[in-house]
């Protein structure tokens, strides 16, 4: 009997079927994961920026004004840094909302709302969100290597500078972590919404 003859597309279906779950187990997990590591990064990334400061006491001349009784430089003084912090606060509130979703569709491999409505909002909702993130952290990262260049050849009070601008970098650091998290996610939110749309258009 030749091969062609012992082939069994009952079998065959099944197969594929079995394969399908796993996959999208695999993509469940995944998007599981780098949701909180997203809520997690962003959270440290807050903490950090918000503790990033540098008291420098006495009478301080910055940028041409003088302070006779000292000076505390922090994230707030900068638009950039503001920025990135607003755009931080948005990024967990909406991770946070998103983790419990994330946590229905791995444990059942099907959407809380399984409506072709909620899965194109959350879709164009991670779009949304990614692309703010792409902004302040494209803002933020190059405010500080600017800034911190500046300070570099001034006067030495101003060259102390630099020393906040090493702590900011920490931050920064695992903004870019949630940053890349947030892209995996999209990535999974777009192949989940495309699966989705298929199978309502059948």
């Amino acid at each position: 009997m030749s091969q062609f003859d012992m082939y069994d597309p009952d079998q065959h279906r099944l197969q594929q079927q079995g394969q399908q779950p796993r996959k999208k187990s695999k993509l469940a997990l995944l998007l599981l994961v780098s949701r909180v590591t997203t809520l997690v990064s962003l959270a440290i990334s807050i903490v950090i920026l918000k503790n990033s400061t540098k008291t420098y006491p006495g009478k301080v001349t910055f940028y041409g004004d003088t302070y006779d009784n000292g000076y505390r430089i922090r994230y707030s003084d900068y638009s950039s840094y503001k920025y990135m912090m607003f755009i931080m606060v948005i990024g967990c509130v909406y991770n946070l909302l998103q983790i419990p979703l994330a946590l229905y569709f791995f444990l059942r491999h099907n959407h809380l709302i399984n409506h072709t409505g909620f899965v194109l909002f959350q879709f164009f909702a991670d779009q949304v969100i990614l692309a703010l993130l792409a902004t302040a952290l494209g803002a933020t990262f190059g405010a500080t290597v600017d800034l911190d260049k500046g300070v570099r050849r001034k006067e030495k009070v101003e060259k102390n500078l630099h020393h906040f601008w090493r702590l900011v970098y920490l931050p920064i650091t695992f903004f870019l972590i949630a940053f890349i998290a947030s892209i995996i996610s999209s990535i999974i939110t777009s192949i989940t919404t495309l699966t989705n749309v298929k199978t309502d258009n059948k």
